[in-house]
């Protein structure tokens, strides 16, 4: 991939489109939250927040050692990234 100014370009193609989310966003008086690129939201359980250090990229379901509770990979992340994006608007009230 060719680099531009030390970026690669399908970086700034994304930061493009990021920009894009949030003109749409303020055009249309919605909120635009970001997480941090590495914050961890596969891991932890969505319930209860215990770290799965032993999940491998081919686990797609998995059980809490801590709570039992049953997760789809995917589904947890989707609740993580959520509660991520959640907490400093809660905190601000």
């Amino acid at each position: 991939m060719k680099r531009i100014w030390g970026r690669k370009v399908s970086d700034l193609a994304f930061y493009q489109f990021i920009q894009l989310l949030e003109f749409k966003c303020e055009k249309h008086d919605k909120t635009f939250l970001k997480i941090g690129q590495w914050t961890g939201t596969t891991k932890p359980c969505s319930h209860c927040g215990h770290k799965n250090d032993s999940l491998t990229l081919n686990d797609r379901q998995w059980i809490c050692q801590n709570c039992r509770t049953e997760h789809d990979r995917d589904i947890n992340a989707a609740i993580n990234i959520l509660r991520g994006c959640l907490e400093p608007l809660v905190e601000q009230m």
